[in-house]
């Protein structure tokens, strides 16, 4: 490797690995001899992610903290795993930064530049820090957040580390074309487009909800149409038997740059990451926040939204 590593370390859900690709991608620009490697999670959705894509990949045997007494030791055997995983990376990539996406899976590459001496610095695109990033912060250089507010989150001894800068989108995700849009998903060019989805993991109960809701969107079936990524596993569509509304139905998108582009309405989460992609698209949302954190972290999310003018709660 001729020109400068850096190591993204991070995942388990889009909302991670997003902003993290984004910036991956402005380093090459910056620096096209640039090696860029990606330690992740093992879970399938960041292999899903990431394996199209022309950058290393190395799965982390890391797993989630248990919430309560049971599953420590297989969290301390996994921890342990990854703690010597990320030795030998930083020893044998000599990486001249980390950069933490947030989540249990930054951790143990964050913690091992810290103690080398290595630059690391962390993004904190939520409103509030989870768990993790609230725990690595004292390792960190800097901290990068999309929100103003979220340095008051964190302990007082490393608010001064917390930088104002955003939430990185990907520079594919603009500029795409409404035409190729409606090609790609087979839609109809006279009808308006309702984009119907939960992240990149997908969410059961906003699939349900609008499941639910087909009989009254009949009433609109002669002028909108619905583009509903279900997320993998939550693959069953909404259309009814028999039913006049038009709906294209995918488990998984992968040019989210044509489904904004198209999309005259989305109905969808309020992760981090999608209020970024919102935002820079232009894409109007009714946003309905997970509602099962324990800091509220959606909720927080769009609220930032609503105060910034974009739109009421």
């Amino acid at each position: 490797m001729s020109g400068p590593v850096f190591l993204f370390a991070g995942g388990g859900t889009g909302g991670h690995l997003y902003p993290g690709l984004a910036v991956a991608g402005e380093v090459k620009r910056l620096r096209p001899d640039a090696t860029i490697v990606f330690a992740c999670s093992s879970r399938d959705i960041d292999r899903r992610i990431l394996d199209p894509l022309d950058y290393a990949v190395v799965p982390q045997p890391v797993r989630p903290m248990p919430r309560g007494p049971r599953g420590w030791g297989s969290f301390l055997r996994a921890w342990r795993r990854s703690a010597l995983l990320a030795a030998d990376m930083v020893r044998d990539l000599r990486p001249q930064a980390v950069l933490g996406l947030g989540g249990y899976a930054a951790a143990p590459l964050v913690r091992q530049a810290a103690a080398k001496g290595i630059r690391a610095g962390m993004l904190n695109p939520d409103a509030v820090p989870g768990i993790a990033n609230r725990l690595l912060a004292r390792h960190a250089d800097a901290i990068f957040a999309q929100f103003a507010s979220t340095s008051d989150a964190f302990p007082a001894r490393c608010r001064g580390k917390v930088r104002h800068t955003g939430c990185p989108v990907r520079r594919e995700l603009l500029g795409a074309s409404r035409d190729e849009a409606r090609k790609h998903f087979d839609l109809d060019g006279a009808r308006r487009t309702l984009l119907v989805f939960g992240a990149s993991l997908g969410a059961a109960s906003i699939n349900m909800a609008v499941a639910a809701l087909t009989g009254e969107m009949e009433r609109f079936a002669d002028s909108w149409q619905v583009l509903h990524v279900t997320g993998q596993s939550k693959i069953d569509s909404m259309a009814a038997p028999g039913a006049r509304l038009r709906v294209r139905t995918v488990d998984y998108c992968h040019r989210m740059d044509l489904a904004y582009v198209v999309a005259d309405l989305a109905l969808c989460r309020s992760g981090a990451s999608t209020i970024a992609e919102l935002t820079a698209t232009g894409t109007p949302a009714v946003l309905m926040p997970y509602p099962h954190h324990r800091d509220r972290q959606q909720y927080l999310n769009a609220r930032q939204l609503v105060q910034a003018g974009g739109g009421g709660g």
